[in-house]
């Protein structure tokens, strides 16, 4: 009887273990497609498509129409990457990425503390 209450008490304990894995993972899945949506928003295809916050995606008719053309827009440029042989437009990509990062770094007020901090 005493092995039986150890051995539940064990599976007891696997499932929490288990289920806190699990909350873990789908907070990490859903701070990245939060990160990706801000992405989205920096790069100023939401503002050219003229998608809203706060508009439901799905629901709404006119921005369910706004959404399937933000997501041509991804499929082809996914499509672009995918038959780049050389890597060349990746690293173009890559290039126009980095500079957007750092004009809006500089733009950023944190950046002169950030500095300030730094240990350099």
């Amino acid at each position: 009887m005493q092995q039986l209450n150890k051995n539940s008490w064990g599976l007891e304990h696997l499932k929490r273990k288990s289920k806190r894995i699990k909350i873990s993972d789908r907070k990490a899945e859903n701070r990245t497609k939060i990160q990706l949506g801000g992405l989205i928003l920096k790069s100023g295809l939401a503002s050219f498509l003229e998608i809203e916050p706060g508009k439901d995606l799905q629901l709404d008719p006119i921005a369910r129409e706004k959404a399937t053309t933000l997501l041509g827009a991804l499929l082809y440029v996914t499509e672009h990457l995918n038959n780049d042989i050389d890597g060349a437009l990746k690293q173009e990509c890559s290039h126009l990425g980095m500079k957007a990062m750092v004009q809006q770094f500089l733009r950023s007020k944190d950046h002169k503390s950030f500095f300030k901090n730094d240990s350099i």
